[in-house]
């Protein structure tokens, strides 16, 4: 006597259907979580320059911040835009932004005297300006951020395969 056996393949063909569409859509979803990422660093960021003290009225220290995705879509980060900007008295000189941001997070030597003049004695006394430390402020949340959008991409990968 000879049994036969029959295997219904259709839940297992449709999961696999599922799976290559998921398969395609995985560089889709992993740079709109990026950008998400970007956005809410670039807040965060914002955040911690105008908590940080430093002298902008205008907030133009926190409008050079922005998310910056990379080249082959596998990371986001928040730096100052490179653009040339006013630096200077009355704005004859020009700084990159970049730069700017630089000196302000950590701070930059104060130039001493030459010493030429012998009676010429400098009002400040330090030799460095005071750091600001704001992307140091801001990656305290990058942790949780990422962790929180690596979790959502998960679920939304899980959602795909489960139809």
């Amino acid at each position: 006597m000879a049994q036969e056996m029959s295997i219904d393949t259709t839940e297992w063909a449709a999961f696999w259907e599922r799976w290559k569409l998921v398969i395609n859509q995985i560089p889709g979803f992993k740079e709109a979580m990026l950008a998400d990422v970007g956005k809410t660093m670039t807040s965060e960021v914002r955040r911690a320059v105008a908590a940080s003290g430093v002298n902008d009225p205008r907030g133009r220290v926190q409008t050079w911040q922005n998310a910056h995705m990379g080249s082959g879509r596998g990371y986001v980060a928040v730096r100052a835009d490179s653009v040339e900007v006013a630096a200077g008295s009355r704005g004859r000189e020009t700084a990159n932004a970049g730069a700017l941001t630089n000196y302000l997070t950590a701070g930059h030597q104060v130039r001493q005297p030459s010493g030429r003049v012998k009676r010429y004695h400098p009002e400040a006394h330090v030799t460095r300006t005071r750091s600001f430390q704001f992307y140091k402020t801001a990656a305290g949340s990058a942790d949780r951020t990422a962790a929180d959008a690596a979790e959502a991409f998960c679920k939304r990968l899980l959602g795909g395969l489960n139809g």
